[in-house]
């Protein structure tokens, strides 16, 4: 069975989702940016999402094959919708040197990590407050950067430095970065 599904929320509600479908006795196939391939089984199954794109690729596999020595599969995601890089080098200067260059084949496409266990084993990611706080600060990074860009766009275009038209981006990006910002902190206080 496939299913489309956009995410507003990438990480916790592609993570609600998926274990919604789980309950319903399926299992997942595959994941994409939208599109997600689901298979009947009889078994339980639970699923977390976690966002691994200021890892390197190195980093990101290590990780990867730590959990499947746990026994747990895990899949990869896009995070951005539409995206299909071939030859693509991405920086991320909000990332942590090690992460900050993301070339294809490597961390293009594989921002987010699906990990999927049997219904009675508890996927040990985030067990404590203080590294759900650390994912969460990681994950605010990107929005930091978007509002420094959108500010920046935004005096550019008052300064008649660049288009008029910049003023309207740098608006939009300042908003769109503000309403990620302000579900992450919302995510943090729970």
């Amino acid at each position: 069975m496939n299913k489309i599904r956009v995410f507003m929320n990438p990480i916790e509600g592609r993570e609600k989702y998926i274990n919604q479908i789980a309950s319903e006795g399926y299992r997942l196939v595959k994941s994409g940016s939208i599109l997600h391939e689901f298979e009947k089984t009889n078994s339980d199954h639970k699923y977390s999402v976690q966002y691994v794109g200021y890892m390197s690729n190195t980093e990101r596999k290590k990780y990867s094959d730590f959990l499947k020595e746990m026994n747990f599969k895990v899949f990869t995601a896009p995070l951005n919708i539409g995206k299909f890089s071939l030859g693509n080098v991405k920086l991320r200067p909000y990332n942590s040197p090690k992460g900050m260059i993301a070339t294809y084949p490597g961390m293009i496409n594989k921002e987010i990590l699906l990990i999927e266990s049997d219904g009675n084993k508890e996927i040990p990611v985030f067990s404590d407050r203080e590294s759900k706080n650390l994912d969460i600060n990681r994950r605010k990074a990107p929005y930091y950067y978007l509002i420094t860009t959108s500010v920046l766009l935004m005096v550019l275009g008052l300064f008649k430095i660049i288009d008029y038209k910049s003023i309207i981006l740098g608006t939009f990006l300042f908003i769109l970065a503000s309403h990620g910002l302000y579900k992450l902190y919302s995510i943090k206080e729970k």
